[in-house]
């Protein structure tokens, strides 16, 4: 086996969520060999994004399944496989680079030469494939929204969870190994559904929480200036994320951008009363995006640079910025609508288990 192994390995990574594109540098390929072995990439190259049993994941790649099942833990715990256990057996699924295993080793591992090889990576060079996170607005700061989607809301869309986890915030935890942490709060990841129980039970990171703890994460995380960015589409949502516009690889992006507005997607956009303005400046303090700046003429607002985030409107002790509601008759989905590109429906991933527990039933009862 040789080296081209890892170029082999990085093309079938792009090749899913917001994919894992090739750079002049060549600094992808130091990420992967960083991470995996020759042998533990051969055998990434077995897996798919679908959960499968270890066994037939041994069977596919030749190895026997003693061996599959150690290097399969031992890739889990470098964060390149989603797992799942159910009973005796184990199902695992290839993890894409996003959502996967940039933000599983920022979890896991306290790695600085890692970190940096990403930081690099994220910043000289990658390109995704296509938008990762949605924001979503702060409510509080909503004015006459006239059909706010239930995808929009997150009131509605914590009332339409039952299994919900929190998580440190894998953006924060990499630029703490690069000391270059912000001080906000970290524990602010909201996980839903698969996310949240392959996260808690098959990596060890995070906990469960209810409804009511949920909101108080979410106003805490209003107060010290972090943005709602959710991530699934329309049929449903797998995270809640409170990203910090210092440390969230997605904001750092969309921040260089000169529109910022016609990438973040969101439905809303920040409406601006001089008449009422005082002249405090707190909002362009918590604008993430720099959307907002004082003139001789007073307060102006970019609207090219306006996500519809909210943060201007719940920091403004007069009152004068608010939140206005695009036109409702053509609300921004989650792209694409029909299925995730960033993460794959947690129903899909029921799916599969559903499919190899049916099929084991079917052989048992041939057998009999």
């Amino acid at each position: 086996m040789s080296q081209d192994i890892y170029y082999q390995l990085r093309k079938r990574i792009d090749e899913y969520a917001l994919g894992f594109p090739a750079t002049q540098s060549g600094v992808e390929i130091k990420i992967l060999q960083h991470l995996f072995s020759e042998a533990e990439a051969d055998l990434y190259l077995h897996l798919s994004r679908s959960l499968e049993p270890m066994t037939v994941i041994a069977k596919r790649a030749g190895r026997s399944e003693a061996e599959t099942a150690a290097m399969l833990e031992a890739m889990t715990a470098k964060g390149v496989t989603f797992p799942k256990i159910l009973g005796e057996k184990k199902f695992y699924a290839a993890a894409p680079f996003m959502h996967g295993f940039f933000e599983n080793n920022a979890w896991m591992q306290e790695d600085r030469v890692l970190a940096e090889l990403m930081e690099a990576y994220l910043t000289k060079g990658f390109v995704p494939k296509g938008k990762a996170l949605r924001t979503i607005p702060v409510q509080a700061s909503v004015k006459e929204a006239k059909s706010v989607m239930p995808f929009d809301d997150v009131v509605k869309i914590l009332q339409s969870k039952e299994r919900i986890g929190v998580m440190p915030c894998p953006c924060n935890k990499h630029m703490q190994a690069l000391d270059r942490a912000c001080g906000r709060p970290t524990e602010v990841c909201i996980g839903f559904d698969f996310y949240a129980e392959y996260c808690i039970e098959g990596l060890g990171v995070g906990r469960w929480i209810d409804r009511q703890e949920a909101m108080a994460i979410l106003k805490r995380a209003d107060a010290a200036g972090l943005v709602h960015q959710i991530g699934g589409n329309s049929e449903n949502t797998e995270c809640l994320c409170n990203c910090c516009p210092d440390c969230c690889g997605s904001l750092r992006l969309i921040k260089q951008m000169p529109a910022p507005s016609k990438v973040a997607g969101s439905n809303f956009f920040a409406q601006l009363s001089r008449e009422d303005c005082t002249s405090c400046e707190t909002c362009i303090e918590r604008c993430p995006m720099g959307a907002l700046a004082m003139t001789d003429e007073g307060l102006s607002l970019n609207s090219l640079r306006c996500i519809g985030c909210g943060l201007c409107g719940t920091g403004c002790p007069a009152g004068a910025i608010a939140l206005v509601q695009k036109d409702a008759a053509k609300p921004n989905t989650l792209p694409p609508p029909e299925k995730a590109i960033f993460m794959k429906p947690s129903l899909d991933f029921e799916a599969d288990i559903r499919q190899w527990i049916d099929h084991s039933c079917l052989l048992q009862a041939i057998s009999k």
